[in-house]
């Protein structure tokens, strides 16, 4: 495995555990009932934890590790919303093309004779915060990730999935997770437990995310709308700015 190989699996690895956050909130503004999602993440060898939330609510849902930029998934239409609440702007985008887009993002060519990743599903089951949870593996050389995947009612069906398929493709490598990146597209429950490790020069780099509660509670009815006095952006028409074509 080359040298620049392993560091992008490295940083692949290191992408699942951003730290937690928490969208501002004033003591007087309305408040709504939501099922609030507590994840915890932890990383090794660094000995780091963090714990970052997931908000649900009247069929829409967003993470709360976004803040300033964020986005809020709608299961009733059927579309993401990517909020700036740095220019006081917002634009919408249907669920289907988010994951067209995504997968044009991940279709990039791989040089020759790059390892592609694998994904399984093994048929192992066990109970995890009141539910049956499958196991999947993504393996790619020594990198391996384990989800236990399940159906929760309170969580909406397709949120993982559509957190995938929102999320920015970056990485030059991610061509490499091809398969398993169209597999986890059609996951339709949550990974109540996500391991995943990479065994590295004399240590073993390793990030786990757990859920660890679902509750009900009140929230601040602003972290699952989008305020009123922002401003919506469409795209642009197909062939914009494009100079005009000599007869």
């Amino acid at each position: 495995m080359t040298l620049s190989f392993r560091a992008g699996l490295i940083l692949l690895l290191y992408s699942c555990a951003p730290p937690g956050h928490q969208p501002a909130q004033s003591s007087n503004e309305p408040k709504i009932h939501a099922t609030v999602v507590t994840i915890q993440t932890s990383i090794q060898p660094a000995n780091k934890t963090y714990t970052h939330t997931l908000f649900i609510a009247n069929d829409r849902a967003r993470s709360g590790d976004e803040v300033d930029e964020w986005r809020l998934f709608d299961f009733a239409q059927k579309r993401v919303t990517f909020v700036d609440d740095l220019t006081g702007t917002y634009r919408n985008e249907p669920f289907d093309e988010v994951v067209t887009s995504h997968r044009a993002d991940m279709a990039r060519s791989v040089p020759e004779g790059m390892p592609r990743a694998q994904f399984s599903v093994t048929g192992a089951q066990k109970t995890l915060q009141g539910v049956a949870a499958r196991q999947s593996i993504i393996s790619l050389g020594a990198y391996q990730r384990e989800l236990w995947i399940a159906s929760h009612p309170l969580i909406p069906e397709g949120l993982f999935a559509m957190l995938q398929a929102s999320e920015p493709v970056s990485s030059p490598l991610a061509g490499v997770m091809r398969a398993a990146d169209e597999a986890l597209l059609s996951v339709k429950g949550f990974p109540i437990s996500d391991h995943a490790e990479l065994p590295y020069e004399n240590q073993k780099l390793v990030v786990d995310n757990t859920i660890v509660k679902i509750d009900q509670r009140d929230v601040p009815a602003s972290w699952l709308n989008v305020r009123a006095d922002y401003r919506e952006l469409h795209p642009a028409p197909a062939g914009a700015g494009k100079p005009p074509q000599s007869k």
